[in-house]
């Protein structure tokens, strides 16, 4: 007889085929590579060349943050531009005063840079950019003009509103290097500036409209804030402009420009 076969049994599936598992394997971080770019020259002491140093330096350690990303490293990454002359002497000492037994502990960041700039500091460009900074004025220059070059000399002489807080001893700088009419329409104000900032933002406003106002009139703006016509305000200033009215001649007296060159401060 012919066997008949029952039913067969259905194997169980392997529960592993139908929810497969997905593992994730976490990528590992690749080692930061430094971009050698413009890497700084190394200081040689010369006084006149360490705000670029310090500013080549800066750069530097900013497109290579992830390279140096502590304090620590940065630290020792300038102290290796530091290798002749009086910067090698000053490394020297600087790791000497660090070290702790064995180790060494070298302080924040911003800590060694200011030691780093006050043993280099060139005391003789401190000097002549204060005196510069006391015999400088405007003249013709516009007020934009005038503070840029402020700037660029207090920036010279180390003097900041973070030494100042009251900002006082650089107001009275800008303040004496301006036209004194141009002072004077500032101090008019109800609220006088209080910070350096806020002198020098209105200086370049007032003197920014005033010489407009002088292109408008068809005047000259070169010489800008006359004497004669800072009191005056700008409807008595469109009055001059008046057309004759009735062919009749005004009877205004003349004032050649020569005459009115003069007038200006």
């Amino acid at each position: 007889m012919a066997h008949i076969a029952g039913p067969q049994q259905q194997q169980p599936q392997d529960e592993t085929m139908d929810n497969p598992t997905i593992s994730y394997v976490e990528p590992q971080p690749r080692d930061a590579k430094e971009l050698r770019i413009n890497l700084p020259k190394p200081f040689n002491g010369n006084r006149s060349n360490l705000n670029r140093f310090i500013q080549d330096c800066a750069v530097y350690l900013k497109i290579n943050r992830k390279v140096y990303d502590d304090d620590d490293k940065k630290i020792a990454f300038m102290l290796s531009l530091l290798d002749s002359g009086e910067p090698a002497m000053w490394k020297e000492q600087f790791i000497k005063s660090a070290m702790d037994g064995d180790e060494i502990d070298f302080p924040m960041y911003e800590e060694f840079l200011q030691l780093f700039k006050n043993a280099f500091k060139d005391v003789d460009q401190v000097n002549e950019a204060m005196n510069d900074l006391g015999r400088l004025r405007q003249g013709n220059k516009t007020a934009e003009e005038h503070t840029t070059t402020f700037r660029l000399l207090v920036g010279k002489a180390g003097i900041s509103s973070a030494t100042n807080p009251n900002h006082r001893v650089l107001i009275d700088l800008y303040q004496k290097s301006l036209k004194p009419k141009l002072v004077e329409r500032i101090m008019s104000m109800e609220r006088i500036p209080e910070t350096i900032e806020g002198w020098c933002d209105k200086a370049i406003l007032f003197d920014n409209n005033w010489r407009r106002l002088m292109t408008t009139l068809g005047r000259n703006p070169r010489f800008g804030w006359s004497e004669q016509r800072t009191g005056a305000n700008l409807s008595e200033l469109l009055s001059h402009q008046r057309p004759e009215r009735h062919g009749h001649r005004r009877n205004v007296p003349r004032t050649s420009e020569a005459h009115e060159g003069r007038k200006m401060l």
